[in-house]
């Protein structure tokens, strides 16, 4: 109601995932109420623009576990998905199951992937296999990405969200570059872990962020009781006489600090997100992901989109 589609500017992207249903854990598929939106995908088809429906999400895939647990809930929630995709013109499946946990839900995942990709892959045309993905050791090592690189076509990894109301301290929410000492991560360091599980470069998405996340503190690397989350467009609207702009040149991003001292907000602008785009880039990656589409319209433009866009040769 509030970003529809014909506020999408669809010559800045390639493919739009549709988020989100989910499976149950017996492997049928639970659609929400309002969820199918063929404006949208006619929309996008009539730009080039393919769209997959995205699968899970965060706390929204407790499912999952059931469902890729035995063969039979594989098969269900397979045929559900492959018979959603051609019945209301999604172009393929994204999964985003946040996250695989155990050996157990590692060795399901594993069979969910390569039996969700040969099915699509059986389809005419094929369909499309693409994954919302951890960027580090900490849940990608429930990921056997070095056997399932081939299922994918696609693998998105969500190199944000490294300080937030779960860290240890503030900190930024997307670095481009960690700081020295801190082991939270950044999307260099999640596109050089990708690479070095065996995942091709002209697989690799990097994650943008069209947020950011406050703490109740004053500065960065300090601990803190509370952190929330900020669209940009929020960010944006704050006014300057209580807000100081400032720019870290380590992490190559900026945050806000209140002139009280009060609270900080770590979020990505259109300078940071441009130099994303190049190091991708000069990384020889696929490209990015982003969430979401609707937090940077300001004055009816998609601002940080726009820069996306433009970085990666559209005009």
């Amino acid at each position: 109601s509030e970003f529809d589609h014909t506020k999408v500017p669809f010559e800045f992207l390639t493919h739009l995932a549709h988020a989100f249903v989910r499976p149950d854990p017996s492997g049928e598929l639970v659609v929400p109420p309002g969820f199918l939106y063929p404006e949208l995908n006619a929309a996008a088809h009539a730009r080039g623009v393919k769209v997959l429906l995205s699968v899970g999400g965060g706390g929204n895939s407790g499912g999952f576990p059931g469902a890729s647990g035995t063969a039979g809930n594989r098969a269900r929630l397979i045929g559900r998905l492959v018979d959603f995709c051609r019945a209301n013109a999604y172009d393929g499946v994204d999964l985003d199951w946040e996250f695989v946990s155990d050996a157990e839900e590692r060795a399901a995942f594993t069979l969910l992937a390569e039996e969700l990709a040969a099915a699509l892959k059986a389809q005419s045309p094929p369909l499309l296999l693409t994954m919302a993905a951890p960027a580090n050791h900490f849940h990608g090592r429930w990921i056997d990405f070095e056997r399932l690189a081939g299922a994918f076509d696609l693998i998105g990894l969500m190199t944000y969200d490294y300080h937030g109301r779960w860290s240890s301290h503030s900190g930024h929410n997307a670095p481009l570059y960690a700081w020295p000492g801190d082991a939270c991560g950044s999307l260099d360091e999640g596109l050089r872990y990708a690479r070095g599980r065996g995942i091709g470069p002209g697989k690799i998405l990097a994650g943008l962020a069209f947020y950011g996340r406050s703490f109740d503190c004053g500065g960065l690397g300090l601990p803190f009781t509370s952190s929330e989350y900020w669209p940009y467009a929020d960010v944006m609207r704050l006014p300057e006489a209580e807000w100081e702009l400032v720019w870290d040149g380590v992490a190559q991003v900026p945050y806000l600090r209140r002139r009280d001292g009060g609270r900080i907000i770590s979020f990505d602008d259109m300078r940071s997100i441009a130099l994303k785009c190049q190091h991708v880039k000069d990384q020889g990656a696929a490209g990015v992901i982003i969430w979401e589409l609707s937090q940077d319209l300001r004055a009816g433009r998609s601002e940080l989109l726009e820069i996306v866009g433009k970085s990666f040769g559209a005009r």
